[in-house]
């Protein structure tokens, strides 16, 4: 799971904040991982303007954007992440109070 120090960016377009989603494996820079996704997705511009930079993205921490109620979406870090992720969070919702 993301820790609330991650890094992340915050897209100006589109309005939405993008977060590596690792799981339990270790990543020691996320936000460039995530930089490079968006820029794959061509959700932001690759050149290395300062001026461009400024007026695609932000760069925030998972908990500011969580506490600005963002919309957030992840990126996973693979396919075998993403499933375990999906089916823990199917299994969180589908317990019940009463057993």
């Amino acid at each position: 799971m993301s820790k609330h120090t991650d890094l992340g960016i915050y897209l100006k377009s589109n309005k939405t904040f993008y977060y590596l989603e690792y799981g339990q494996n270790y990543v020691q820079n996320t936000l460039d991982r995530v930089r490079k996704t968006l820029i794959q997705r061509s959700l932001i511009n690759g050149l290395n303007l300062t001026d461009r930079k400024d007026n695609q993205y932000e760069i925030i921490s998972y908990k500011d954007a969580h506490d600005n109620s963002l919309d957030m979406k992840p990126i996973y870090i693979s396919k075998h992440v993403q499933n375990l992720i999906e089916a823990s969070q199917e299994a969180a919702s589908s317990k019940g109070n009463f057993k």
